[in-house]
């Protein structure tokens, strides 16, 4: 079994049940700098699914007293490169939450330290191991869509102003990156760059329309790739009531395909209508076995970066009032 810790209680709690439940992964250590969030979580883990980690309050020490074989970093996005940091210094693999970080320096100093040190890094993009959206990206892969020309992405989601408040660091530009085209938007701009590839050029705008933060609850983007597609973006957390869904029109020359909550709910493709299914149930499982058979996780920095560009390049498009080249 590979012996797993996770630093960050919030999401990250739900990562080490996980590991808990797998025939592949022990949990064997957690932390958190917050001393009654990380003894609610000992407690919950040994009452409802008879896990018993290690508790920390402290990452170096955990990292120092176990003898992990990786770590998953579940911290607020703007701390990422922190940890990873860290990690890298004892030698250890890492799985990174989405986004890797909140700005291309941090990613970079990031894959510097994983490559110096030899090291497995993924960044764990669940979205991917959706068997419909698996299965859109091998047919665009085949050349099922023929040559493709539009993947359009609209994010329609609600959020009051409590989740905002909560935590001190949702909708802050030093710990969140940005709002709903950064946090919520984290999965389906890492599925449009799966699909299309290198964003190029980005014309962009944000604004704050019904919440107090310091960043965006609407976003809109147009994108030309790097192979020619074309995409439209909007991202939101104010579409009352709450009914969070996210839609993907995919037109290629040969079909189209439209994808809404992870279901494939129209196309004129034959092939798509037979799903295939991911190697591994998501990105958790997968790095286990990438630890185990010591092999590249399935979403590696050089994927994980590209998203990032895509969401800095729209908020400094709307911040220049231009269109501008990644």
């Amino acid at each position: 079994m590979v012996k797993m810790g996770v630093v960050g209680m919030g999401m990250g709690g739900g990562h080490g049940a996980t590991f808990h439940k797998s025939d592949v992964a022990e949990l064997t250590a957690i932390c958190d700098c917050d001393p009654e969030k990380l003894k609610w979580r000992l407690e919950t883990y040994a009452e409802e699914i008879d896990a018993h980690p290690r508790g920390y309050l402290d990452f170096e020490e955990m990292l120092t007293k176990e003898q992990l074989d990786g770590v998953v970093i579940a911290t607020p996005s703007g701390m990422h490169h922190e940890q990873a940091l860290i990690a890298a210094e004892h030698g250890l693999p890492m799985l990174i939450e989405k986004p890797i970080d909140i700005t291309i320096e941090k990613v970079d100093e990031i894959e510097r330290a994983v490559k110096k040190a030899g090291l497995l890094c993924g960044v764990n993009y669940g979205q991917r191991f959706v068997p419909a959206n698996y299965t859109i990206k091998k047919a665009i892969d085949a050349g099922t869509f023929g040559k493709l020309l539009m993947v359009d992405v609209r994010l329609k989601w609600f959020r009051d102003q409590d989740y905002y408040d909560r935590g001190g660091w949702r909708g802050t530009w030093g710990m969140d990156g940005g709002g709903s085209l950064m946090n919520q938007g984290a999965h389906p701009m890492d599925l449009l760059t799966w699909f299309a590839g290198r964003p190029k050029k980005i014309r962009g705008d944000f604004a704050a329309l019904n919440h107090r933060i310091e960043t965006e609850d609407w976003a809109a983007g147009i994108v030309e790739f790097e192979n020619g597609v074309r995409s439209c973006i909007t991202t939101t957390t104010n579409v009352a009531p709450k009914n969070d869904r996210i839609a993907f029109d995919i037109h290629g020359t040969e079909g189209s395909a439209y994808l809404v909550g992870g279901e494939i709910v129209e196309t004129n493709i034959e092939a798509l209508q037979t799903l295939e299914q991911p190697p591994h149930p998501d990105p958790l499982i997968d790095f286990a076995y990438a630890i185990k058979e010591q092999r590249p996780p399935a979403i590696d920095v050089e994927q994980a970066r590209r998203s990032v560009e895509l969401i800095l390049g729209i908020y400094e498009s709307a911040r220049q009032n231009r269109t501008i080249t990644v």
